[in-house]
């Protein structure tokens, strides 16, 4: 059949035969040379034929793809300028020639060369959701294709599974078989005009597009979302769940995704501008960093670390200190060093635990995945992934991590609320518990092993047994947000931190807490808290409290637990993060400021200041208190050994 150019025609098929449309009298070759013979797709526009050039090279018409763009859609000094960037465009060997355009009164037309094979939305109906392997290969393709085109100020507008062809699957025997992305017909050249038209198909543009701002990072989001469609064999529309406003695509993920490949993807394919890739280079380093670690690029990892902190921004982007700050002096010689840095992709940490008994480290965190760590040597043991719709592990943030002190059992805590136990040693789940849907928010365990205590979003604190791992009681003293447990070194005392301005101290009676004693902060909320003994001989407890207004306060308290008033051991200009306490009587606040401070407890002075590229989120001592470990925002775990020659 011979298809119509009039988009006004109202039976647009002709025989072969016909040189004119029979309905409408329409000259069937465009410009005497390019035939239609069928429709592949139209929108709001123009339309797509597949069609045949009658006087191509070797005397036998070849196929070529047209667009046809309706009349007045673009300019005509845009148009021309327009198709002479897709001319440089299909020098790429992955991207369909230009062969001509074309302007008259039924609109304008780029003509491009066919592409042989079969669309990936063609694949995907017949064959099914790819593996892994292969999205990842698809998308290495890709990444490249993209930085040529955004090379030339121009952005494709319509990435989707029907416009990348992929004649066979791709293997490292066919390199040749390389996807093609085709339908230019939508692209834009934003040095010429901004790229404010509305276009695009539904379900793959992003929405900044969808409100006619296209921008470079427009076309990642596409790519991203043929990604997933590809993996999931289903439409980016039943991937977006509304109800939780987030993409859901691993619930329907057959078998899960390595956590760093996720990653990529899930950065691509946010709705927010700010969160998303800026750029096809930032795509291609991380997708580069997630098939080898060891290519690690700081520079690339600290700008997403600053997309996802926006407070962090603000306060590294600013360097104007606050007057009423005072500097910490540092009063003895530097005897911490980084002994090492780990650059493993495993997101925003959240809660860091060390084995009282074995050299291992566990860290957990946003993605919802626990890492147990070897100490010696910071190499990776084990991952207890995040569950999807199969699996043993959390399927939300972790929020809390403790050991048992038998330095085997780990308590894992988590926004999907549970509380797990796991064996550290033979790396498999032991038991779960319900928290009855709310959020526990911290993790303590008794010296002699024998009870868990977990801190909820609702202000209740939960006793566990940890022989029948039954609640024993539940105290709902505090009236907001338990944020911290701190319990005493002998068990007989612990303290807990709150969002209502409050530290409440419990004395265990029977095995059973009882209120003792509650400290107003004044109206400061209570971010942390820890308990120190300072000499074994002495009747006195110390309480430390991180408060919401960014202060470190030391009560000392008597025997009654009356507190004297508090000492301010530290006013930090930006949001302290994290306490940790060492067995010797130090004590470590990190803050977001990209700086850890270490304090002699018992005296107050500052005894050393460890930089970080970015703020600190999580830190915990070893046993011995001769090693550190700390996590950043740029996702970087760090691990400082003291100098043991040091006398402080």
């Amino acid at each position: 059949m011979a298809y119509c150019l009039n988009p006004g025609c109202p039976q647009p098929q002709n025989p072969l035969t016909a040189n004119f449309c029979q309905a409408c009298g329409t000259p069937l070759a465009l410009a005497g040379r390019y035939r239609l013979k069928s429709l592949l797709g139209k929108g709001g526009f123009g339309r797509t034929f597949l069609a045949e050039d009658l006087l191509a090279d070797g005397g036998s018409p070849s196929r070529c793809v047209i667009k046809q763009i309706y009349s007045d859609s673009l300019a005509e000094e845009g148009f021309h300028s327009e198709a002479e960037r897709l001319r440089q465009l299909g020098e790429h060997p992955q991207i369909p020639r230009l062969l001509a355009a074309i302007e008259n009164d039924l609109g304008q037309f780029l003509v491009q060369e066919f592409a042989p094979g079969e669309n990936l939305e063609q694949q995907i109906e017949a064959d099914g959701p790819w593996a892994e392997s292969k999205v990842r290969s698809l998308l290495t393709s890709l990444v490249p294709v993209l930085q040529y085109v955004h090379g030339f100020d121009i952005i494709h507008r319509d990435i989707k599974p029907a416009n990348i062809v992929l004649k066979s699957s791709l293997t490292s025997s066919e390199p040749q078989n390389l996807p093609m992305l085709v339908d230019f017909g939508a692209a834009k050249w934003v040095r010429l005009t901004p790229a404010k038209t509305v276009i695009g198909s539904a379900g793959y543009a992003a929405p900044e597009q969808s409100m006619g701002q296209a921008t470079f990072a427009s076309d990642i989001y596409s790519l991203g979302l043929t990604c997933l469609h590809l993996l999931t064999g289903i439409h980016p529309f039943s991937l977006y769940s509304a109800a939780e406003d987030r993409w859901v695509w691993q619930d329907y993920l057959t078998q899960p995704v390595e956590p760093r490949f996720a990653q990529v993807l899930d950065q691509m394919v946010v709705r927010s501008l700010q969160q998303r890739y800026e750029s096809m280079d930032q795509v291609a380093l991380d997708l580069q960093f997630s098939q080898n670690p060891l290519i690690y690029a700081p520079k690339k990892l600290l700008a997403r670390a600053k997309e996802t902190m926006p407070a962090l921004k603000n306060v590294l982007q600013s360097d104007r200190p606050d007057s009423s700050i005072r500097p910490v002096v540092v009063t003895a010689p530097q005897s911490w060093q980084r002994r090492q840095r780990l650059t493993q992709p495993v997101g925003l940490i959240r809660a860091i635990a060390v084995s009282p008994q074995r050299p291992i480290f566990a860290t957990a965190g946003t993605d919802g995945a626990i890492r147990l760590w070897h100490l010696p040597s910071g190499q990776l043991v084990h991952t207890f992934h995040r569950r999807r719709l199969i699996g043993e592990g959390h399927s939300a943030e972790v929020t809390a991590l403790q050991f048992h002190p038998d330095g085997r059992a780990l308590y894992s805590a988590s926004a999907d609320g549970t509380i797990k136990e796991w064996d550290s040693g033979e790396c498999c789940l032991l038991n779960t518990l319900s928290t009855a849907g709310w959020l526990p928010t911290a993790l303590a365990v008794t010296p002699d092993g024998t009870q868990l205590i977990s801190p909820n979003s609702d202000g209740q604190i939960v006793l566990w047994d940890i022989a029948t791992l039954m609640p024993i009681v539940r105290l709902s003293q505090h009236q907001q947000r338990v944020n911290a447990i701190a319990l005493s070194a002998q068990g007989n005392l612990f303290a807990s931190a709150s969002d209502d301005g409050t530290v409440k101290l419990w004395r265990y009676q029977r095995d059973r807490p009882q209120l003792a004693k509650t400290i107003d902060l004044s109206g400061k909320g209570a971010i942390a808290a820890l308990l120190h003994t300072p000499h074994q001989n002495r009747p006195y407890q110390q309480l430390v409290v991180a408060t919401s207004t960014n202060e470190v306060q030391r009560y000392d308290l008597d025997a009654q637990l009356n507190p004297a008033p508090p000492a301010s051991f530290y006013q930090s200009a930006s949001p302290i993060t994290a306490l940790a306490l060492s067995s010797t009587g130090y004590l470590a606040v990190g803050s977001e400021d990209r700086t850890l401070t270490l304090w002699r407890l018992e005296t107050g002075d500052c005894v050393a200041k460890l930089a970080h590229d970015w703020g600190v989120v999580a830190i915990a001592f070893s046993p011995d208190g001769q090693t550190l470990i700390t996590a950043s925002a740029d996702e970087v775990i760090s691990i400082w050994q003291r100098d043991p020659a040091a006398h402080v």
